[in-house]
């Protein structure tokens, strides 16, 4: 087992009223998948290509295993408590502290159901308990309200406008950039 220098070490599995938070797994490749390789959800991710298939799966799951260790953030499956292995969707934060940023997908069955703004609050409640952090940066492109909706409920603030890069949109898009600012009580 490696050892991990992370200040998040043994907070993971998070559980909410409906859903677990989990480390990723080498079996939750197919579904990352069929669900990232969805245009109408690699569109709204700056860092998917598209196609998408297993392989890229497999490496990303790999890839948030390292961050997970190294204390770099937390990359985390996404599954609903009656079905732990099956997982709905991902949730991270990325950073270099005393900021990180934070970003999520669902696949599209999952979508409108409230569970982005579910396991988004117990992830923003994780990270604040590294007393380092100050704040956790967001945003989505212009084109997707309903995570700029969740970001709203959760109490990030709209600090400007940038262009990210999407591979998937082959193009410049332009971005709406959120932040939320370390709670007094935190």
């Amino acid at each position: 087992m490696t050892e991990t220098t992370s200040p998040w070490r043994g907070a993971v599995p998070i559980e909410t009223p409906r859903l677990v938070l989990r480390e990723l797994r080498r079996g939750d490749a197919p579904h990352i998948a069929r669900y990232v390789g969805d245009i109408g959800v690699a569109r709204m991710l700056a860092v998917v290509p598209l196609p998408y298939n297993e392989k890229d799966a497999e490496t990303f799951v790999a890839a948030m295993a390292a961050i997970n260790a190294d204390g770099r953030g937390l990359g985390l499956a996404v599954a609903e408590k009656g079905a732990p292995d099956l997982l709905i969707g991902v949730m991270s934060f990325i950073g270099a502290l005393p900021v990180v940023e934070i970003g999520w997908w669902f696949g599209r069955p999952y979508w409108g159901r409230g569970f982005a703004t579910e396991a988004a609050r117990a992830l923003i409640a994780v990270a604040f308990r590294e007393p380092r952090l100050d704040r956790i940066v967001a945003g989505a492109f212009f084109d997707n309200p309903a995570s700029l909706h969740v970001q709203d409920k959760l109490g990030f603030a709209r600090t400007g406008e940038s262009q990210r890069h999407s591979l998937a949109r082959r193009a410049f898009v332009r971005h709406i950039d959120t932040e939320i600012v370390r709670p007094a009580s935190a």
